[in-house]
């Protein structure tokens, strides 16, 4: 028997507000991503990623 299990957004309408409160402020008060520093990881990675795939070519 398979049995599927659905998540929902919550509905701060029906939280209490201290907890919607809680939730907004922890998202106002999070830090902003650094875009710079993830598209260089991003490049780092693909760099490594096609080097590691042209190794494979060559050994094959």
């Amino acid at each position: 028997m398979t049995t599927i299990t659905r998540f929902e957004k919550p509905n701060l309408t029906n939280m209490p507000k201290d907890v919607g409160m809680k939730i907004f402020k922890e998202i106002l008060n999070s830090p902003v991503p650094d875009r710079k520093k993830m598209m260089e990881e991003a490049d780092i990675l693909e760099k490594q990623m096609k080097e590691e795939r042209e190794n494979r070519k060559k050994n094959e």
